[in-house]
């Protein structure tokens, strides 16, 4: 829809141009640097249409160029800051997943260490408890 206006002006604009030039079919003598011609004013008017067109396009093209190269060159450093961002983040997932899988390994090496020594003490205590105490209980009341 844009651009659609753009052509339908631009159109709107040669044909003015186009009216007044044929509206205008005397001949004119144009001066050159050394030497003088006589054209149809017709033809000098779509002639400096044409050439002031011209000029607009290499002008305005030149621009559009070196525009259009920066932005590519800006899509590349954007797509390269975006692979190093993704890189630094793989990296970063990696180290905290060792982190936490070093951290969950010592738990599990304290929590095991802890399990023996409780099972080493019960261990000891019913060896205390079945050398110290006599096979048959003691009967009170005898």
């Amino acid at each position: 829809m844009k651009k659609q206006w753009k052509v339908f002006l631009g159109f709107i604009l040669v044909l003015l141009i186009v009216i007044f030039a044929l509206s205008n079919s005397q001949q004119v003598p144009v001066n050159f640097i050394v030497k003088k011609i006589y054209l149809s004013l017709v033809l000098i008017i779509i002639g400096s249409a044409l050439i002031g067109a011209v000029v607009v396009f290499l002008t305005s093209g030149t621009t559009l160029f070196q525009q259009r190269k920066e932005i590519k060159q800006l899509k590349e450093t954007i797509q390269e800051y975006e692979n190093n961002n993704e890189e630094k983040l793989t990296a970063e997932k990696a180290a905290l997943q060792r982190e936490k899988e070093n951290e969950i390994a010592t738990l599990t090496a304290n929590y095991e260490s802890l399990l023996k020594e409780k099972d080493r003490a019960l261990a000891d205590k019913e060896m205390r408890d079945q050398t110290n105490d006599p096979q048959h209980p003691i009967d009170y009341y005898d």
